[in-house]
């Protein structure tokens, strides 16, 4: 969840301080940067954002060396002193370090006369390479490496060479060269502003980084060949007025054209040898955002497909005894492609003798390099921790990619396909027509900033839509929200109906939206505050208007103005919309 990079080359201080801006996403608690000068390292490090800590380096000498961290805290208070870098107790390394050591209450005792001057896991790294070293920094390394349990992307700089050493396993971290000097970063969106040629660490990897190579060893010392390719550039983090999560949103129609001439000029679905005739079953595998497009995507396949579709939270997935065999197929939903559970998840299917296929918006990534196949969702950099873009077009090529099962399965016909590519042609015009009339979005806003609570329901292809809604508020807004079936609310959550809570209710099918109404009725006569979403008007509901679209790709568009309720929402209340309290965009450990 932290991001870290360390360089060597001109200009390393300044550099490393547009890394750690680049990074934020991954983490925004506190920062800090060790850069080695003339014998010794200096370090800067700071409670909150980078901003903070660029006053801090303002003036500082600058180096050819250096490493830096921004931080998600998952050991010990948000405070200076649980900062990275950390230096070992006799000066000779720093450290930065993104995961979990999971053994460090055990290392730590091993160490009894170290005075830990934090909370953290990280620092037992950097005492443990003093206590290790023996005048060859990449034999302490490697000695400490293999004490290590847990997820880790580490990043160490010795005085005394000229090396910046990394220890990496199942955190993400990538390599990069370039004729102004060498790199390493947990993200290639941020490496690729730097280096032309990268690479991914394999899992129990130690790298010794110079200025012009990058050796790979095993942890016991044996070098291993990784593969270098060219890396996609990005597009830059500029956004000088405004927040991300709207911009982002207003991308939405111009991003589906994106993934669908994306899909058709990739061919579509993909499985080589593998025969969708022979499937059992279909996962949808993702957390958070990614498992509600997969939830979403299950609801249409079902109209379509005459096997299991199954969506399950990636963590889940992991834990529990799903069935897996030669004839399951799993898509593994990620908008960076380094999110723990699911890289875990595919890793297991695999294992098992299922196909993988990874569905996300970063194709150099840790779980495009575990699947078999991969899918972009041409959605281009998110940089809001809230996903938006991403969730529609990851639901558009999902939806594409179960048609093109249906379709080869015989369930569904070719003049229905044509059709469906047709409707999502449609798409960008539909969600450019919410946009326009945003405004009103902001208007709903102001019946819910107050409430307590905030219940989103809706039926079957709904519901999906709905827990997506929810989420959003959550994170951005701080007000408790949940979703549910509507025809749960009488199995309990009725009884919390009152004048201070909202609910919004999301009806886009025709079939069904007498049975929402009957819901609706329910819980404003309880006095609860009710928004209805929905191409229909309801009574005792103030109304958000949606354009009517086919069950297969209404989602794709009804869930643009929930995004936008939950924007104005937290704006109204005065929230930081792109960078909420305690999220961070990637989440890379467990």
């Amino acid at each position: 969840m932290c991001g870290i990079f360390g360089m060597i080359g001109k200009n390393a201080v300044g550099n490393t301080l547009t890394a750690l801006k680049l990074l934020e996403y991954r983490g925004y608690d506190s920062a800090g940067i060790a850069a080695k000068r003339n014998g010794h390292i200096d370090v800067y490090k700071t409670e909150g954002r980078i901003a903070a800590l660029a006053k801090i380096v303002q003036g500082a000498e600058e180096t050819d060396m250096a490493i830096g961290h921004t931080r998600w805290a998952t050991h010990g208070a948000v405070c200076t002193q649980n900062a990275h870098p950390f230096l070992s107790r006799d000066g000779r390394f720093a450290i930065v370090h993104n995961g979990i050591i999971e053994n460090y209450k055990q290392l730590k005792q091993t160490l009894p006369s170290v005075d830990f001057g934090s909370q953290t896991d990280s620092e037992t790294v950097a005492h443990l390479l003093a206590r290790e070293y023996r005048g060859d920094a990449l034999q302490a390394v490697l000695t400490v490496a293999r004490l290590l349990k847990g997820s880790f992307a580490i990043a160490i700089v010795c005085v005394e060479t000229r090396t910046i050493y990394a220890v990496k396993n199942k955190s993400p971290l990538v390599v990069g060269l370039s004729e102004s000097g060498a790199y390493l970063c947990s993200d290639v969106r941020c490496i690729s502003r730097f280096a032309q040629r990268v690479a991914v660490a394999p899992d129990n990897t130690v790298v010794e980084l110079s200025a012009r190579e990058a050796k790979f060893y095993d942890f016991f010392g044996k070098e291993k060949e990784t593969d270098f390719f060219t890396a996609d550039r990005f597009d830059e983090a500029e956004n000088a007025e405004g927040d991300f999560m709207l911009k982002e949103i207003f991308e939405i129609p111009e991003k589906l054209l994106c993934a669908l001439d994306g899909y058709k000029q990739s061919d579509g679905l993909q499985l080589g040898r593998f025969t969708v005739n022979a499937l059992k079953r279909i996962y949808l595998i993702g957390c958070g955002t990614a498992y509600n497009s997969g939830l979403q995507a299950a609801a249409v396949a079902r109209k379509w497909l005459d096997l299991d579709v199954l969506p399950v939270i990636a963590s889940e997935f992991l834990y529990d005894n799903y069935p897996v065999d030669d004839n399951t197929l799993a898509f593994l939903i990620s908008q960076s492609g380094e999110t723990a559970d699911t890289v875990r998840a595919a890793e297991r299917v695999r294992e098992r003798g299922g196909k993988t296929y990874a569905v996300t918006n970063t194709r150099s990534s840790s779980l495009t390099f575990v699947c078999e196949h991969t899918v972009n969702i041409f959605a281009g950099s998110e940089y809001a921790v809230a996903s938006t873009k991403a969730y529609n077009c990851q639901l558009e090529v999902l939806t594409l990619l179960l048609a093109d099962i249906a379709f080869a399965r015989g369930v569904l016909s070719q003049s229905r396909r044509s059709e469906l590519l047709d409707e999502l042609a449609a798409l960008p015009d539909a969600v450019q027509g919410i946009l326009d009339d945003c405004s009103s979005l902001a208007r709903v806003a102001e019946q819910i900033k107050n409430c307590s609570a905030v219940f989103y329901i809706g039926r079957t292809a709904d519901y999906p839509i709905a827990c997506e809604g929810s989420l959003k508020l959550k994170e951005i807004s701080y007000i408790h929200s949940e979703a549910y079936p509507a025809g749960e609310l009488k199995h309990g959550t009725l009884a919390l109906m009152e004048p201070t809570v909202a609910v919004v209710a999301i009806s886009t099918q025709s079939e069904l939206a007498d049975k929402t109404a009957s819901s609706v009725i329910e819980v404003a006569s309880r006095g609860a505050k009710v928004i209805a979403v929905s191409p229909r008007l309801f009574d005792n509901a103030l109304s958000v208007k949606l354009p009517r679209l086919s069950p297969e790709t209404s989602g794709i568009v009804s869930v643009v103005p929930l995004q936008l309720l939950a924007y104005y929402t937290a704006k109204s209340l005065g929230r930081d919309v792109d960078k909420p309290r305690h999220l961070a965009k990637s989440v890379t450990v467990e």
